[in-house]
């Protein structure tokens, strides 16, 4: 029995391993695969190239017309040539407009220094604006001076100068006074046969209230202001008519309550 045990487990040892079917069937299998594909490429691709031909040469494949080839060798040279020419438009393009950028960097710019100057001319002018509100303001001060110096010197002259002469007179009515403008030829302040009245001098007439009673224009028989209440009146000289008056531009006259004749106002004056 033990002789037999032996026997037995002896023979596992010798029992060699064999290869595996499976493994070496799917190697197999990839390779012809591979190999069907690579021969298939080929045919496809000299199909192709057949194709090309047959169409190149109008459904034959021997070359019986090379024109045609040189026709396709022409129209690819123009087909370059366009392409090359496409190329430099473009090229040129980007040039262009690169320039249209710097242009436009250029015109910004000077956009923004004529802001900046058109800023500096706003205060320019605020100060100009200024300075000619001062100079109005000094021309109406210059102004109101120059009247109340000429009120100064036209009172000087008042001051200075006889007054003109007032004296009753009975071919003047009642409450009626004449005013006469004259060229004093003598000095003597009374107007004489000689002598001629002026035309063109006007007068204001106002009350002792300083209410203006009218204005009046002499004539070549002088002016006459009728129906005056009895009081004050004055008479201001508001223009000469190119005259220079010998007595003062001012005369005060009182018509009395019961006068029986008028009054005659007379302005000497000279050439």
């Amino acid at each position: 029995m033990s002789v037999q045990n032996e026997s037995l487990e002896m023979k596992p040892a010798d029992h060699k391993t064999e290869a595996p079917e499976l493994e070496y069937k799917a190697a197999s299998q990839d390779s012809l695969s591979m190999f069907f594909a690579a021969i298939g490429g080929a045919v496809l691709g000299m199909l192709a190239t057949l194709l090309v031909l047959a169409l190149i040469n109008g459904g034959t494949l021997n070359f019986i017309h090379p024109e045609r080839l040189e026709v396709m060798e022409a129209n690819l040279a123009r087909v370059s040539e366009n392409v090359g020419a496409v190329s430099q438009n473009i090229d040129i393009v980007a040039q262009q407009v690169d320039e249209v950028r710097s242009g436009l960097a250029d015109a910004r710019s000077q956009a923004d220094t004529a802001l900046a100057q058109l800023g500096d001319q706003g205060e320019s002018m605020v100060a100009m604006q200024s300075a000619v509100d001062t100079l109005a303001v000094t021309g109406q001060r210059f102004d109101t001076f120059v009247v109340a110096l000429e009120q100064a010197l036209s009172s000087m002259d008042a001051v200075g100068a006889p007054a003109p002469g007032v004296s009753a007179d009975a071919a003047v009515a009642p409450n009626s006074v004449a005013v006469l403008f004259f060229i004093d030829a003598n000095s003597d302040g009374a107007l004489n046969d000689n002598e001629n009245v002026l035309v063109g001098p006007q007068v204001t007439v106002q009350d002792q209230l300083g209410q203006v009673v009218g204005a009046y224009a002499s004539t070549d028989a002088g002016m006459l202001v009728e129906d005056l209440a009895p009081g004050e009146y004055t008479f201001l000289v508001d223009d000469t008519a190119g005259h220079t008056l010998a007595s003062a531009p001012t005369a005060v006259v009182v018509v009395p309550e019961d006068g029986s004749t008028g009054q005659i106002v007379y302005f000497p004056a000279s050439e």
